[in-house]
C-alpha cells in the first residue's frame, strides 16, 4: 500500500476520534438517531491515538528545513482549515502548498505504518502494558 494511502487512512481514523485539535472526544453523537451496536474504541485509547498520530506527524516533519510543511500538517490536516485559507496562512503558493502536501502525507504515512498505527483496527486490537 502506498504512504499517501495510509496517511490518508490513519487521517481519517483521526478525524473520527479526535474532531480536530482541542475538541472532546464523543462515544455518542445525540444529534443523530442510532443505528443499532456501533463499535467504538475506549475513550482512553482513542485518545492515545489521536495523541500517537500528532507525534507521528512532528517526529516525520522534524527537519529544520520542513518548518513549513510542519505548519501546513497542524494547519490543514489537523485543524481540518478550508484550502483556500490554509495556503494564505501556510504563506506558499498553492503549487507550493500542493507539493509539500504530497511530501507530508508520504513522510507522515510512512512514520504511522513504522509506529504501527496503520492498520488502526491493529492498533486498537494491541493492549498497552
Amino acid at each position: 500500500m502506498k504512504t499517501r494511502e495510509i496517511f490518508d487512512i490513519c487521517l481519517a481514523r483521526y478525524r473520527s476520534l479526535g474532531k480536530g485539535i482541542g475538541n472532546k472526544m464523543a462515544a455518542v453523537d445525540m444529534t443523530r438517531p442510532s443505528n443499532g451496536y456501533l463499535w467504538r474504541p475506549e475513550n482512553v485509547r482513542a485518545s492515545e491515538y489521536v495523541a500517537d498520530f500528532e507525534a507521528a506527524g512532528t517526529r516525520a516533519l522534524r527537519r529544520s528545513e520542513w518548518k513549513g510543511r510542519r505548519k501546513l500538517f497542524v494547519i490543514y490536516f489537523l485543524s481540518e482549515l478550508d484550502y483556500k485559507r490554509a495556503i494564505k496562512l501556510v504563506g506558499v503558493s498553492e503549487n507550493t502548498f500542493e507539493y509539500w502536501a504530497s511530501q507530508v502525507k508520504n513522510a507522515v504515512g510512512r512514520e504511522c505504518a513504522r509506529v504501527g498505527l496503520f492498520p488502526p483496527q491493529e492498533y486498537f486490537r494491541m493492549r498497552r502494558s
